[in-house]
């Protein structure tokens, strides 16, 4: 961070862009007199987002916007708490809203279903492929879920990439097969990243890529059909 820049809440991995680490990585970017939260975790209080706040005596009032950038219950999960404490709108794409919202119920193994309360949220800002919330443009990448999005910022080169791609020991990969809506889609939508120029790739799942950023997702683009898929993506 730059000398002189207000405190970001969390780990600090680039100019006004704290990581709160996790199952789930949450990402509180500050620009200008903005502050987005992107994602929000597992927990239904949002507990270590709080922690991370506290610590660096930054006020949750201070969060303009929570983005999130898909339905799953650890990405979502503290998202309707954050909300009231914070009164930041939530913003999701059009395709997930009604998971967010709870009018469609998100599928869970049945252990989770015991165990695993998540409260839903209103969505104030439904998101489309093109949209732009404040410098970050949506990009749309499905599969994973339908409305499934990464937030990217063109001139700073940074991509926040949800679970459309993860870091795995080292390696970009996707998240496992039974946790996808539709896998193949969710393999075609590689792509759509690779047309984009990236330095620094911030996954939902995994520490910040920093290296070889677009190398990197040419190789799983190559292996992936064989390694996801039991036949090409058509």
């Amino acid at each position: 961070m730059s000398s002189g820049s207000p405190t970001v809440p969390g780990e600090s991995v680039a100019d006004g862009i704290g990581r709160v680490a996790g199952f789930v990585n949450s990402y509180v970017f500050r620009d200008a007199e903005q502050t987005y939260l992107i994602d929000t975790g597992f927990s239904r209080r949002a507990r270590p987002i709080v922690r991370a706040f506290r610590v660096a005596d930054v006020p949750l009032a201070r969060v303009n916007r929570i983005l999130l950038t898909h339905h799953h219950l650890d990405h979502r999960g503290g998202a309707a708490f954050l909300l009231e404490t914070s009164q930041a709108p939530v913003a999701c794409h059009t395709d997930d809203v009604v998971y967010v919202t709870g009018r469609t119920k998100t599928e869970l193994p049945l252990l989770l279903r015991w165990f695993v309360r998540v409260r839903p949220a209103p969505v104030a800002t439904p998101l489309h492929e093109g949209d732009r919330v404040g410098p970050l443009v949506v990009v749309h990448v499905p599969g994973h879920t339908p409305g499934e999005v990464a937030f990217y910022h063109p001139e700073r080169k940074i991509l926040f990439s949800g679970d459309s791609v993860v870091e795995r020991e080292g390696h970009l990969t996707l998240p496992g097969a039974k946790v996808a809506a539709n896998l193949e889609q969710a393999v075609r939508s590689l792509s759509r990243l690779r047309e984009l120029e990236v330095e620094l790739l911030l996954p939902g799942h995994g520490v910040p890529v920093r290296k070889d950023v677009r190398s990197q997702l040419d190789e799983l683009i190559r292996r992936a059909p064989a390694q996801f898929l039991s036949r090409p993506p058509s």
